[in-house]
């Protein structure tokens, strides 16, 4: 019985620490504090919400030319921005992968300075990223960090002076 208990009073804490945006929107894309040590499980695709949307890079496009530090917005339609913390059908929040195009539906994001994460339900950032070119992948997420997939993501690619 103590374990449950244990369990639930960590589960909680751990969601708690996600939906904090502030430690995890830094303007450098490094030490997303309060995520670096999160073992979320995937979940099966099966029970991932389907997606009617998608998302994209609203101020970005593919190719462009950039300065850092970068400002992006993030965008998406058919779906509801909402806090991490729980599962609500038609609701997610952002990922902005560096380096990534997306993960497999299901999927937990990383938390790490590859994979930022906008837990708080941010929609924009400003990051530094590495010099030359670089591949940026968007992907929304449910309340848990589980994927959405494919289908709920977008990829470019800008060359950073």
């Amino acid at each position: 019985m103590k374990s449950r208990l244990f369990a639930a009073v960590a589960a909680t804490a751990l969601l708690a620490s996600c939906a904090n945006g502030e430690a995890e929107a830094t303007s450098d894309g490094a030490n997303h504090e309060g995520h670096e040590h999160h073992n979320h499980e995937s979940m099966d695709p099966a029970e991932v919400d389907p997606t009617t949307g998608h998302v994209f890079f609203a101020n970005l496009n593919d190719g462009d030319t950039v300065t850092n530090p970068v400002y992006i917005e993030f965008g998406v339609e058919g779906m509801e921005v909402r806090p991490a913390g729980e599962i609500i059908e038609g609701t997610g929040h952002h990922h902005l992968l560096i380096g990534n195009a997306f993960l497999a539906k299901g999927e937990v994001v990383p938390a790490d300075e590859a994979n930022i994460h906008y837990g708080g339900g941010q929609t924009s950032d400003t990051v530094t990223l590495p010099s030359g070119v670089v591949r940026l992948g968007m992907q929304f997420a449910n309340g848990v960090h589980a994927s959405y997939g494919r289908d709920m993501s977008a990829t470019i690619k800008v060359f950073v002076k």
